[in-house]
């Protein structure tokens, strides 16, 4: 009874706590970066009141202490607070202010009420939202654009990002690389769309969904379509003072955004367009000193607008000729057209010297008229002025051509408005100021009028500081260039004599007169024949040209050709040329995906790949092949296992041709299966060739499907052996019949069916069949039929048995069944291959090491362990060996074992 009280006692130990002070604590706290979080702890003494002389109180992160409270007060990190009034009530829970990424760990909480202590630990996880913006610029209706989606200042890693258009799922790829960390342990990703908008009214949305967040978080941007710019480049000299301005010309662009940038010899030129007092002029400018030997360069002008996805460059080259020890340089100038403002960037050429030299100082630029008028049928004349005192005054004359203008005064100041009325004129004059000088940049625009035939003379004229000095030409507005396409200069066609049909245009000139010609070759052109030149007057009262010529195709096929074509104008300082070559061909050849057949072991499967859209047949087609689980390609040639038939070619409707490549492969789905064959195409008109792939090949079918028998006593033992490749199920079924019509199946109980996997991918099923034997001279059919997984129909064989004789019935007609030499393989595919009946009756087996002998089988029933023919040497575990040759002509002793209900005995047939 005592006993038994004492475990009673000690039970109700047990179950008390073994401390005088519980805490408890929730656990995990989630919280967002920058904001506050409360850390709950509490606590409990088994005998309260609490009595504060006996409790103390820590918090830590880590190694570093957070908080600390005991009968001799309290220390606190700046980072956190607590409520000290609530520790009387078991309160300790913990503050934590303005959280960020490196808070995010564990936090513990201790209470000591002497002499008792327990902690527990908190898991703070920090997350931070995501601020999703759309880079917001206009598009290109019909065009390729680029738009992104910047998701920044999340955490943790992992986020999904979708685009939207119109609400629904956009099922086009997206680019988005891996999340980059900023320094405040926070993320940031940036995904882009390329899309090519048709329709008015698109909204596009960048839908991103993190844990931060129960709702997505969106961004949209409301479509809106811009026009990019035209871009020229050209330069005017400034003779006495061995200078050059460069002008970049941007037209007919929107939104106006715009950032031009120059380079020289491709190397960026840094402008120095800074005033002293840290703002920024409208221009820029660059000045460059040349030695005193000859150079050259190639000045290029950089336009980016959010129209394109990539930028716009236009180049010029110039030559610079030393003049002894006279020094050169260079000033830069930009003018940009916005919309129909003409913005300016300016070249500084000297510095200031003493005022009493500033006017020696000012600096006219000729008058620089462009060659080329606009599809608007105006052109745009520029001058520009430099380092003047004070704000130069600008005006522009236009009147009638006088032989005697050359030597007219413009000195004084001039009305510009008096002189300029027309509705044909508009100006443009941009005023800037570098380092106290004053410079201009001005222009005219002007339309042509053909019903006025008169030349005219231009004139602008400077005033600085009441100094004048003035510019003049002679604009013949009779004279117009020719004007071209430039998307398509050589529009190009096939004809049906197998020639190319290469036309040019060339517009909205004046007057009739032209040169156009034509010529060919690699390097050193010839002439061609022109085939057809016509030139006729268009409702503008301007001349149209339209020049043909023929060539070959087959020419286009030596690399390097080219075909050009030149023509030259009476408004053209030179000749101009435009050329053409097979990569500017319209008609690329297109490769389809390539067509793979059931890959049946041992059988021939054709590959076709169709190649289409060339202006030749001459296509040089190359098939590769890939080992299994291997990166490196091997170039197939004709052999045993592969034909390559000559293509296929015909010619289509648009002149066009289609080719089909073939290769004709044996399968083997011992080195088939999981190889990859490639059909790779190459042209002229292409960079690089085209290829396609099959893909990792499937290889399936019979590997080997063989019938045999055997006498014995009682019955004659039927046998099928059937290995499939790749490992599937093997259904077996065995049927008679004594008519060859009206089959009987045997039931599953009666067959024999032991399965293996004999390695390389292969199953093998031997299934056995036990034949009743007959006195009567009676003709009995048997037909064993092998369905795979994958075939859709079953594969048979029939066996008929005369006179006590079994034959086999097939399309080469009945031929004697062999007697059994199944043999279960341990080793690789093929270690038993079907046995060859020779001309004098015996059975011969065939392999690549040759034609022998096959043994004859006297297997009778035994239940001891399985032997083999006298060819073979016996293993100490009662397993057979037998030497043959792989694939690869090399010697290997293969290990098998008999059915485990035959043994045999036997010995060469004679």
């Amino acid at each position: 009874m005592k006993l038994g009280l004492c475990v009673f006692l000690y039970i109700l130990l047990l179950q008390q706590p073994t401390s005088g002070v519980e805490v408890t604590v929730e656990s995990p706290q989630t919280t967002l970066i920058g904001s506050s979080v409360l850390l709950p702890c509490t606590f409990r003494i088994n005998n309260p009141p609490i009595n504060s002389n006996f409790l103390a109180i820590f918090w830590n992160f880590g190694n570093i202490e957070l908080l600390k409270y005991d009968n001799k007060g309290m220390t606190t990190n700046s980072k956190v607070s607590v409520n000290e009034q609530d520790f009387k009530n078991g309160v300790v829970s913990l503050s934590l202010h303005n959280v960020t990424i490196s808070d995010e760990g564990t936090y513990t909480c201790l209470v000591i009420y002497s002499p008792d202590r327990q902690e527990k630990t908190v898991d703070l996880h920090v997350k931070a939202s995501p601020v999703v913006k759309i880079t917001k610029k206009a598009l290109l209706q019909n065009h390729k654009n680029q738009i992104q989606c910047s998701i920044t200042d999340f955490y943790p890693e992992k986020i999904k990002v979708t685009w939207l258009r119109n609400g629904s799922p956009l099922p086009i790829p997206t680019d988005m690389k891996e999340p980059q960390r900023n320094a405040d342990g926070t993320y940031r990703v940036n995904s882009s769309l390329i899309i090519t908008p048709t329709q008015d009214n698109l909204l596009i949305e960048c839908k991103v969904e993190h844990e931060s967040q129960t709702t997505p978080i969106k961004d949209s941007y409301t479509v809106i379509y811009g026009v990019p710019p035209t871009v020229q480049i050209f330069s005017s000299e400034i003779p006495e003072h061995k200078e050059r301005v460069f002008v970049c010309e941007l037209k007919g662009f929107y939104p106006e955004p715009v950032t031009v940038k120059w380079r020289q010899n491709g190397k960026r030129i840094e402008s120095s367009g800074r005033n002293a007092d840290g703002t920024f002029n409208k221009e820029s400018f660059y000045r460059i000193h040349f030695s005193s030997q000859n150079q050259s360069a190639d000045i290029s002008c950089e336009v980016e607008h959010e129209t394109l996805l990539s930028p716009i460059i236009k180049t010029q080259h110039i030559e610079y000729y030393s003049d002894h020890n006279k020094s050169s340089r260079l000033g830069l100038t930009v003018v940009l057209t916005i919309i129909a403002t003409l913005a300016v960037i300016c070249a500084l050429l000297w510095y200031f010297v003493y005022k009493k030299k500033y006017f020696k100082r000012f600096v006219v630029s000729p008058i620089y008229r462009p060659e080329m008028w606009g599809e608007d049928r105006k052109i745009t004349l520029y001058c520009m002025a430099f380092n003047c005192p004070k704000e130069v005054q600008v005006t522009w004359i236009v009147e009638d051509h006088d032989e005697q203008s050359n030597k007219k005064s413009y000195g004084g100041t001039v009305d510009e408005e008096k002189n300029l009325l027309s509705r044909d004129y508009t100006i443009k004059t941009d005023h800037s100021r570098v380092s106290g000088m004053h410079n201009v940049i001005t222009a005219v625009i002007m339309t042509a009028n053909l019903s006025d035939e008169k030349k005219k003379d231009i004139v602008c004229i400077f005033n600085c500081d009441g100094q004048t000095k003035w510019q003049t030409i002679v604009w013949n507005p009779m004279l117009l260039k020719p004007q071209i396409f430039h998307e398509t200069p050589i529009k190009l066609s096939l004809c049906d004599s197998g020639d190319v049909l290469c036309s040019v245009n060339l517009m909205n000139f004046s007057p009739k007169d032209i040169r156009i010609t034509w010529s060919s070759g690699v390097g050193h052109y010839q002439d061609l024949k022109t085939f057809k030149e016509i030139v006729t007057k268009n409702p503008q009262n301007m001349f149209d040209a339209e020049s043909e010529c023929r060539i070959s195709v087959k020419l286009f096929n030596e690399p390097g050709f080219k075909v050009r074509v030149t023509w030259k104008h009476e408004s053209m300082d030179n000749s101009e040329t435009k050329e053409v070559s097979a990569a500017d061909f319209p008609w690329r050849p297109q490769i389809g995906d390539i067509i793979i057949p059931d890959l049946i072991h041992s059988a021939e499967a054709k590959l076709q790949c169709t190649i289409s859209g060339n202006f030749t047949d001459n296509l040089d087609v190359k098939w590769f092949r890939r080992e299994p689980g291997q990166q490196e390609l091997y170039l197939v040639s004709p052999s045993e296992k592969y034909k390559l038939p000559v293509m296929d070619v015909t010619r289509q409707e648009d002149r066009t041709y289609t080719c089909t490549a073939s290769l004709i492969v044996t399968v083997s789905g011992r080195t088939d299966h999981g190889a990859e064959f490639i059909c790779r195409v190459g042209h002229p008109s292409m960079e690089r060739p085209l290829e396609k792939r099959t893909g990792e090949l499937n290889v399936r079918g019979i590997h080997v499907f063989d019938v045999f028998f055997e006498y014995a006593q009682s019955h004659d033992l039927l046998t099928a052996d059937v290995r499939v490749f790749p490992k599937q199920n093997i259904e077996v079924t065995w049927s008679r019949s004594k008519s060859e019509k009206s089959y009987e199946t045997y039931p599953d109980s009666e067959l024999i069916n032991k399965y293996a996997d004999i390695g390389g991918g292969i199953n093998q099923l031997i299934s056995q069949y036990k034949a009743k034997k007959s006195i009567q001279d009676h003709i009995k059919y048997f037909k064993v039929s092998v369905k795979l997984e994958s075939m859709e129909s079953p594969v048979e064989k029939i066996i008929v048995r005369k006179k006590g004789d079994y034959s086999i019935i097939d399309k080469a007609g009945e031929g004697l069944l062999p007697k059994s030499s199944i043999m279960e393989c341990n080793g690789p595919p093929g270690c038993s291959d079907p046995p060859e009946t020779t001309e004098k009756g015996d059975y011969s087996i065939v392999d690549k090491a040759g034609e022998r002998l096959l043994h004859e089988s006297s297997m009778k029933e035994n239940n001891g362990s399985p032997g083999c023919t006298d060819s073979t040497e016996t293993t100490e575990n009662g397993n057979n060996q037998m030497e043959q040759k792989d694939d690869n002509g090399k010697k290997q002793k293969r290990t098998f074992k008999m059915p485990g209900m035959f043994s045999s005995k036997s010995s060469p047939k004679k």
